[in-house]
């Protein structure tokens, strides 16, 4: 990938886009190459094909007909969910084989010129356009083709309701390729890096590269980051509204730009749906708390030539309270083997000093504050406070949402399409107070009362605010929506397809954080004389007026406002026939506008104070995009060991306004051997451009003084140094070279079978992080040469002191003599190289049908290198990291209008690492069930009403044990706190 941080001029970017688009609608509308002729088209339509397509899902095996029969594929996805098709072998025509492939009961679709379409709907008035959806798969931006060398996970309609899961992050997160660990509402209170979510949102991680790594798309449109995270919230998208989630786990930044280093997920909202659906779902967890409500309602039209649906959904689920699990209740593990991390800032409070004299003196039990003598103060045991008392271990959600999407025709060649999608989410959360040490002088009342240690200074006491003040809350409304209106224009008989959209995006979230205890506003209460303004330390619960208690807190309230546009033109089509079909190519021309803006305002009791107001993050990003599908061989063409050769290159410009422009090529091979059998490989280069937080966020400036034995190079004994620490607008992309290799094997001799294996490999370098402190870089100055500057210019020194705020700390007496620059900067890399496995296999019976599947994704390396040079650091296998294994397996079984089912859920054991010593952490299985039934509608094979019972984890097993300072016994990364979840559902077909 090539990358420059400098910045070209914009006109001339723009008249590249200028130029591109031009040629695009040249091509389009010439007819490249004649466009291949309506004779030819018939021809490949009718010429026999050797067809190898086992029994899967419909709309699967419909996708793997287009690709074995060099046709686009045409079709309603709703009309099609829920179906398996019937396995296709042999040397046949595409219509022999499409009629073989159709189950009974399936939609009436045939072959039209070069396409397939549904017919048994009414047919629109201008007949020769389809009237169906015409699939682009996630990966490739050239309809009716697979990206090839990479496998596209697909969750169909159908698999998602067989997960038994409620919600887009919980079905996501049944994906072996998807780490939990990043952000989500588990370890925003789970973890140790956590307090960064505060909306309690969730995310997809492939790989565990980060949230940011992910580039998530809707209906293959970017959304409006969430937070300062820089993650797409998908706890916003109704699953209601979700067809089908695919799952491209490879670099795509050649088709989609930045963000797409480990891969690609794309939710496909529905379409083509007719009628009214109703559905309703209950849940419960065994141990209490975290119960759900669900409610969902879709409507759907179609006429001739057009379509309109619409969706409502309902979510609302309740806390878990740190008291409804054992493991989250307490945080003294000693009965485990593990440590008792309760804290010794507790209620009561533990004196901990006596003017300058550290001492260990408990505070008694059961007693008010105000008839202690000093005799009751006897050396001991210190109390000690659970950390996480008064807690939600989750919050308290609720959520509104809307989807709306339509499509018209305006004339047999253009169509008008649009969809909006809309949710209010609503958060609230009770966390711990802080803890604190209080200073408390002679004068304090309860002090002189109590006639404690007078006439010997301040006392300190190790103290727990919670008794006094309540918990914490945390209150959060996020507002997101997005929505996308194009036309889409067909070029005559040529098969090419011109695409214009503009696409928005917005994400505005309020968070409440309530409740804070004010050290400073503690001060005079803790020095008062007055019993009615006088803070009491010294008791066992609170007995402090409320009036004292109201002064000494304090809230913070954050605006954090994100919006992407895009404007966006294509086309695509056919160029000449070669050997093994049409060359397809694809052109196109992007912008993309991104803002971002936080406000955030302390309120004291005094009234707000101390407003930060985060200069606008604005940028803008040009981008040109190409990309050709070659079948190279085909079936037809009987070449030994190559029954089809499918090659695709595609590369992409951006030129972003400030982190400079980038380029990004990708090529992919599939070589099927034999009908049965194939190769896949891809190479490409993917980056992930800067987050604003990182560019535009604070900057703090300190000095110091860094003796001799700190500093091996000090002058003179010492060494005068200025750190900047803090956000740098001059951040370059993080990038990275992704490849894979795979085969695909679907053996005749066992009918129904697919097995499929994929190594990946990214090399994922110029990584953002933040230098280690300045003791650690004095002491170890390899690698941080770039960040490190003695004897600075006085010009120098004073363009560092531009930066920020004047620094805190003196000017060291012999001046600056070394700046360290520990501003995040583009050092670190890691390397990642990995299989994922699976296999499925379906089959008809005398007892019914049968579904069973495997899926596991393995990490063979994870390593880290933070600074050039330094020594790789193996980040698998420890505690909130990135673990080796992960497999879900299972089957389905139905018979008639019953389906039964069950899962096992496996993570293998890693260790330990956060404490000494070290220790093993078990592996884990869990197993879900599921039973379904179904009633049809009168006159009809379709599903009418449908009540299922959804069991997650059976067995109600407990996480794994970990000896976890935050105070949960659990890795909540790679582990769930809720125990077995049981759940209802009811959906009506009307």
């Amino acid at each position: 990938m090539t990358n420059s941080s400098a910045r070209p001029r914009r006109d001339g970017a723009r008249s590249l886009l200028v130029m591109a688009l031009a040629s695009v609608s040249a091509l389009a509308l010439t007819g490249p190459a004649s466009a291949q002729s309506v004779d030819q088209a018939s021809r490949a339509a009718t010429a026999e094909r050797d067809f190898d397509i086992p029994a899967q899902a419909l709309s699967s095996a419909l996708l793997r007909f287009a690709e074995q029969s060099d046709l686009q594929i045409l079709f309603s996805q709703e009309d099609v969910a829920g179906m398996t098709s019937r396995p296709v072998r042999g040397l046949l025509t595409p219509e022999a084989a499409l009629a073989q492939l159709l189950p009974q009961g399936a939609p009436r679709i045939e072959i039209a010129g070069d396409r397939v379409v549904r017919t048994d709907l009414p047919r629109p008035q201008y007949a020769d356009n389809e009237s169906g959806e015409e699939i682009v798969v996630t990966g490739t931006r050239i309809r009716g083709a697979a990206p090839a060398g990479s496998h596209v996970i697909t969750i169909d309609r159908e698999e998602i309701d067989q997960t038994g899961r409620g919600t887009v992050q919980d079905v996501l997160q049944t994906l072996s390729q998807n780490f939990a660990g990043s952000q989500n509402e588990a370890t925003q209170e789970g973890t140790q890096n956590a307090r960064s979510n505060f909306t309690y949102g969730s995310t997809v991680d492939l790989r565990g590269l980060g949230a940011d790594a992910t580039l998530t798309l809707v209906d293959g449109h970017r959304l409006a980051p969430a937070g300062v995270g820089g993650y797409i919230d998908i706890s916003t998208i109704p699953l209601s509204a979700v067809d089908r989630v695919e799952v491209l786990a490879d670099g795509a930044s050649a088709a989609y730009g930045a963000d797409a280093v480990a891969g690609v997920v794309n939710l496909i909202l529905r379409d083509d749906f007719e009628g009214a659906e109703t559905s309703l779902r209950l849940g419960a967890t065994s141990g209490g708390g975290a119960s759900e409500r669900a409610f969902s309602q879709l409507l759907g039209a179609s006429w001739q030539t057009g379509q309109i649906m619409g969706a409502y959904e309902y979510r609302a689920r309740d806390e878990l309270n740190v008291l409804d699990r054992p493991f989250l209740a307490t945080a003294d593990f000693t009965d485990r083997g593990g440590t008792d991390f309760r804290g010794t800032r507790s209620n009561p409070g533990n004196i901990i000093r006596i003017g300058a004299t550290t001492v260990s003196l408990p505070i008694p039990q059961g007693q008010d504050g105000t008839s202690l003598t000093q005799s009751d103060l006897v050396t001991g045991p210190l109390n000690r406070n659970e950390v996480n008392e008064l807690a939600f271990f989750l919050p308290r959600q609720e959520m509104h949402s809307v989807f709306l999407r339509g499509r018209q025709k305006l004339t047999p060649s253009l169509e008008l399409y649009g969809r909006v999608i809309g949710s209010e989410r609503d958060v609230y959360l009770e966390r711990e107070q802080l803890f604190a040490n209080l200073t408390v002088p002679e004068s304090n009342y309860y002090r002189q009362a109590n006639n404690l240690f007078l006439g010997q200074g301040n006392l300190t006491i190790s103290y727990y605010l919670g008794n006094d003040l309540g918990p914490i809350i945390n209150r959060a409304e996020i507002r997101a929506w997005s929505g996308v209106a194009g036309l889409r224009y067909e070029v005559g008989d040529t098969d090419w397809v011109i695409d214009g959209s503009v696409a928005y995006a917005r994400s505005e979230e309020a968070i409440f954080n309530e409740n804070f205890y004010y050290a400073a506003g503690a001060v005079p209460a803790l020095a008062s004389g007055n019993v009615a303004t006088a803070f009491n330390p010294f008791a066992d619960g609170s007995n402090t007026p409320a009036s004292v208690l109201a002064g000494i807190t304090f809230d913070i309230e954050t605006h954090n406002d994100a919006e992407t546009i895009v404007s966006q033109v294509q086309a695509d089509g056919p160029l000449w026939r070669i050997w093994g079909g049409d060359i397809r190519l694809a052109l196109g021309v992007e912008r993309r506008d991104e803002r971002f803006e936080i406000l955030r305002s302390e309120v004291y009791p005094s009234g707000p104070v101390n407003q930060f107001i985060q200069d606008p993050g604005e940028r803008s990003i040009d981008a040109i995009f190409a990309e050709v599908h070659a079948p190279i061989i085909g079936p037809e063409n009987g070449v030994p060991l190559v029954n089809a050769l499918t090659f695709s290159a595609s590369v992409r410009h951006e030129d972003a306004s400030d982190y400079g422009d980038s380029t990004t090529p990708r090529f992919g091979l599939r070589w099927a051997l034999t009908p049965d059998f194939a190769l896949r490989a891809s190479w490409g280069q993917s980056f992930k451009g800067p987050q604003f937080s990182q560019m535009l966020g604070d900057l703090v400036l300190s000095y110091a003084t860094a003796t001799s034995a700190q500093d091996p190079l000090a002058d003179n004994g010492s060494t005068g140094v200025l750190t900047v620490g803090g956000s740098n607008g001059d951040l370059r992309p993080e990038t990275a070279e992704n490849w894979t290799a795979g085969f695909d094997y679907s053996p005749t001799w066992a009918e129904g079978l697919n097995l499929r294996a994929t190594y990946f490999d990214i090399d994922f370098s110029d990584r953002i992080f933040s230098p280690g402190n300045i003791l650690s870089v004095l002491a170890n100055p390899a690698g941080y040469e770039s960040i490190l500057f003695r004897d600075p210019s006085p010009a120098l020194v004073a363009e560092y002191l531009a930066l920020g705020p004047p620094p805190s700390g003196s000017l060291p007496a012999d001046g600056v003599e070394l700046i360290i620059d520990r501003r995040l900067v583009n050092l670190s890399s890691q390397r990642i190289r990995g299989v994922d496995l699976s296999a499925d296999l379906s089959f008809d019976s005398d007892w019914g049908a049968f579904d069973l599947f495997f899926n596991a994704s393995g990490m063979l390396e994870f390593e880290q290198v933070l600074i050039p040079g330094a020594a790789p650091v193996d980040l698998r296998n420890v505690v909130n990291g990135v673990i080796d294994w992960r497999f879900r397996t299972g089957v389905t079984y139905r018979l008639d209008d019953w389906a039964a089912g069950v899962t096992a859920n496996y993570a293998n054991g890693y260790r330990d690492n956060v404490t000494l010593p070290n220790r093993d952490v078990d592996a884990q299985t869990t197993w879900d069930l599921r039973l379904a039934r179904t009633w049809r509608q009168r006159d009809s094979d379709a599903a009418g009403l449908q009540l299922s019972l959804n069991v997650i984890n059976a067995l109600d097993e407990d996480p794994p044990f970990v000896n976890n300072p935050t105070g949960y016994a659990f890795d909540a990364s790679n582990a769930s706190p809720l125990g077995r979840i049981v759940s209802l559902e009811l959906r009506q077909r009307w």
